[in-house]
């Protein structure tokens, strides 16, 4: 089983991750689903489903990130 602290250290790194290449996913895999871990794009598919099969069949402890990545115009209508 994986601890608290590792968990959280993993969660960062991904988050850092994504907010560094947020905007190349979304030039180079908008409406698509891609699965990153340790700072690489492990898997990409069309659906949340397709992406996430083969890691909850494996014996995987830790899961990947999986995100939909959104499309240019989506991203127009956000308020942050």
């Amino acid at each position: 089983m994986v601890d608290a602290q590792t968990l959280a250290h993993i969660l960062e790194a991904n988050n850092n991750w994504l907010a560094t290449h947020y905007d190349e996913l979304v030039e180079r895999y908008a409406g698509k689903v891609v699965a990153i871990e340790a700072g690489k794009i492990i898997a990409i598919g069309e659906s949340w489903e397709e992406v996430s099969q083969p890691f909850e069949q494996s014996d995987r402890e830790i899961m990947p990130l999986i995100i939909e990545v959104p499309h240019p115009e989506q991203l127009e209508n956000l308020w942050i």
